[in-house]
């Protein structure tokens, strides 16, 4: 058998509607974490002390550190709305400093669904440069 690692971090959080939950204020500030960040995460089912059921999967933040647990995990370890579960977070990704901050910008105003009502000066000006209105009017 390997050497076993420590998760980053250990924590306890409550199950919300759609199986949302979110990673704690002081993680995520300790971690530097912001939406669209994407976290490795395994999370357990515990009843009476003792594990009962086990999953692993990779989520992107959202605002707050929300994110959800995909539904067929919830459907097989039984987790419903008003559960308690606890969390470990294996890893993460800080999407910004992969990608860059111009793709950083895009995949922001993708996600976002902006959208503008131009005139024709700002249909120029986004002829001569495409990232114009990247950062809103």
């Amino acid at each position: 058998m390997g050497n076993a690692k420590e998760p980053l971090a250990k924590f306890h959080v409550q199950v919300y509607k759609n199986g949302r939950i979110a990673i704690p204020g002081n993680e995520r500030e300790y971690f530097g974490l912001d939406k669209h960040d994407i976290v490795n995460l395994v999370i357990r089912k515990v009843v009476g002390g003792k594990v009962i059921g086990r999953g692993q999967f990779w989520a992107q933040l959202t605002i707050h550190g929300r994110l959800t647990i995909p539904n067929g995990l919830r459907a097989e370890l039984d987790i419903k709305e008003g559960d308690q579960i606890e969390v470990l977070l294996i890893d993460f990704i800080k999407l910004k400093n992969k990608v860059g901050d111009k793709a950083y910008q895009l995949f922001q105003a993708v996600k976002s669904g902006k959208y503008f009502v131009i005139g024709e000066d700002e249909e120029q000006k986004i002829l001569e440069n495409p990232y114009f209105l990247l950062n809103g009017k």
